[in-house]
């Protein structure tokens, strides 16, 4: 069923996923506009702007010919706009006087073990043949995104709010983009997957509060 519905989804360009990334900035600053008293909302914006500078690095040229060094340079702006993100919904929390420790932290932080240890597994009985830093990237960068995820979740539990899909589903692109880097997949399934579930990630965790 999924797979019919995708097919039926064009593959995008890179010319549009940098306009769709510009109208998430667009949608940020906006924000920002509407709710000038909510410190947040800038926070938040340049969050937006250092995914904007990643999607550059990872989107300005052909998959086949981006050297690893953009790759590399756009996962230390997205882990950055991850750490940004956390820190706009830390102050929420505490803002608030709410606790940190909640169960729907707890979740988030199950949930994140369990794709460390699947990650790690997956890669030992693989026997990938991708770069050890490689690897240490990936990894590192998936501590980063569960920082940003966790802290989400908990904001999520506390405040009722949606912006946990929003965190979820920024995680699974970024996963996805992992996924075929670590066991070199070219997949158009996947490649649709990730520009599905990217923006709607950062729309929710933008708006949702």
């Amino acid at each position: 069923m999924l797979s019919r519905v995708l097919a039926k989804i064009p593959l995008i360009n890179n010319k549009t996923k940098i306009l769709i990334s510009i109208s998430l900035v667009v949608l940020a600053l906006v924000l920002c506009i509407a709710f000038p008293n909510e410190f947040d909302r800038r926070i938040c914006l340049i969050a937006m702007l250092f995914s904007f500078i990643g999607d550059i690095c990872l989107n300005c040229m052909p998959l086949n010919k981006r050297p690893h060094k953009l790759l590399y340079t756009g996962a230390f702006f997205f882990m950055i706009a991850h750490l940004v993100y956390a820190s706009a919904y830390t102050f929420l929390i505490h803002n608030a006087g709410k606790e940190f420790v909640t169960p729907g932290a707890y979740i988030a932080y199950a949930i994140m073990v369990i794709i460390f240890l699947v990650s790690i597994i997956c890669i030992y009985i693989t026997r990938t043949t991708t770069k050890f830093p490689m690897i240490v990237v990936f990894l590192l960068y998936l501590t980063i995104v569960s920082m940003n995820f966790i802290t989400i979740c908990s904001y999520s539990y506390s405040f009722k709010s949606l912006s946990f899909i929003g965190a979820a589903s920024f995680l699974i692109s970024d996963y996805i983009i992992g996924i075929e880097t670590i066991f070199k997949i070219k997949s158009e399934t996947l490649r649709k997957l990730v520009w599905i579930f990217y923006p709607i990630g950062q729309i929710l965790i933008l708006i949702c509060r």
